[in-house]
């Protein structure tokens, strides 16, 4: 394979729901009961990037499983160009190592951008991806801003990814995004669970972090941790994996969120890429240069923000994801929900796509497909928050 591997671990998850949202009368509007009741609390890997240069490996075959094989191929040809990073911190590179310890902070040098403006990156064969921290804004005395909120529903961010041409010709590259999701079970001993101490020196349960790929492998992992309730549970890890994978998008731009004339004009990106799937060009006159490939995730909040035409009815909570007006980008979406529908909503049926037809389509809403699908959508954002604790985007770079 003649390409990068990359993976993004992203944030702190939050709760993602509570029991009570997927009753409430209000689910007709699709707004989500505050989170805090929630007794769930999911940790963090942190926001950072994975890459690694594959050349002669087959190490990368082991580190995605989505793709067969024989579908692969192994190059010992140097790529045309390298992978580059920039930012001043690393998050919790400490616990992605304990599962990956190949990845590595990187070389420090100086490059030029576009616009010719030199700054720092970091470069390697096996790098973990850096972001900057906000800066605390002294006049929020109550909120530190330079701490990373909580992922949950409704966050999003941008992955830094940087090509650095090795030739002055024109390079294509091919980008291929992927969701991966862990889970940390309890250790236990006979059905009692094992502790530890703290840095704190309280004692605190032990566990056992899991990357999710299939049941079996799930339970085999929670069986040999001791922990039986989470092995028998194996097919449910998975179903969640699935839903954050559907759950969580990607975007080539970002969309416009300040809009002062009208608040109806606002929305949040532009370009889905909904096949998980980036073509580029770097154009000719670049070697040397460290050019951005913009990519932005959302997981985002609610089923209207994505599926409904526009908020004549008043049930569209949030900013849609792309705007109104975006014909191409809404119908790419659209698409998008019934083709991942069973990795979308947690009621999937042979009615879900007729029903996402019918609430996408301008006009009255449809309220009983629009509360069936939010209803499976939420149910769905709940299967996450209670059985996963960590995901990754992972992120394959080919020449």
């Amino acid at each position: 394979m003649n390409g990068t591997n990359m993976k993004y671990p992203i944030g702190e998850l939050a709760e993602s729901a509570s029991a009570a949202v997927l009753t409430a009368d209000d689910q007709r509007s699709e707004k989500k009961q505050e989170r805090n009741r929630s007794i769930i609390k999911l940790c963090a890997i942190g926001t950072l990037i994975l890459i690694v240069i594959i050349f002669s490996s087959i190490a990368w075959f082991t580190m995605n499983t989505d793709v067969e094989s024989g579908s692969m191929h192994i190059r010992t040809t140097e790529l045309p160009f390298d992978i580059a990073t920039k930012g001043a911190s690393v998050r919790n590179a400490d616990v992605i190592n304990a599962k990956h310890s190949e990845y590595a902070e990187g070389v420090q040098a100086i490059y030029p951008d576009a616009d010719d403006v030199n700054e720092t990156y970091y470069t390697g064969t096996s790098l973990l991806l850096r972001y900057d921290a906000a800066s605390d804004d002294p006049a929020t005395a109550d909120i530190d801003e330079s701490i990373t909120p909580d992922i949950s529903p409704g966050s999003s961010g941008e992955l830094s990814l940087y090509v650095i041409p090795k030739t002055d010709s024109a390079i294509n590259v091919k980008v291929s995004l992927n969701v991966v999701a862990f889970a940390e079970i309890e250790k236990k001993v006979n059905g009692v669970t094992v502790t530890k101490k703290n840095e704190d020196d309280e004692d605190v349960p032990d566990t056992e972090l899991i990357e999710i790929t299939d049941a079996s492998d799930f339970a085999a992992a929670a069986n040999a941790a001791g922990n039986t309730e989470a092995a028998d549970s194996a097919a449910d890890y998975v179903s969640a994996a699935e839903y954050l994978k559907g759950h969580v998008l990607f975007f080539g731009d970002e969309g416009d969120t300040a809009d002062t004339t009208a608040e109806s004009a606002r929305y949040y990106y532009t370009t889905p890429y909904t096949t998980r799937i980036i073509n580029k060009t770097i154009t000719a006159g670049n070697e040397g240069k460290a050019i951005q490939i913009p990519i932005y995730w959302m997981w985002t909040n609610t089923l209207g923000q994505i599926a409904l035409p526009d908020n004549s009815s008043g049930k569209r909570s949030g900013y849609p994801v792309v705007s109104d007006n975006d014909t191409n980008g809404k119908s790419a979406l659209i698409n998008y929900l019934k083709t991942n529908a069973g990795s979308i909503f947690n009621n999937n049926s042979a009615d879900t796509v007729s029903y996402i037809t019918s609430v996408s389509s301008a006009g009255t809403l449809d309220e009983s497909a629009f509360k069936t699908l939010s209803s499976g959508y939420n149910k769905a954002d709940f299967e996450i928050g209670t059985k996963i604790a960590y995901f990754m985007i992972e992120i394959n770079v080919e020449s």
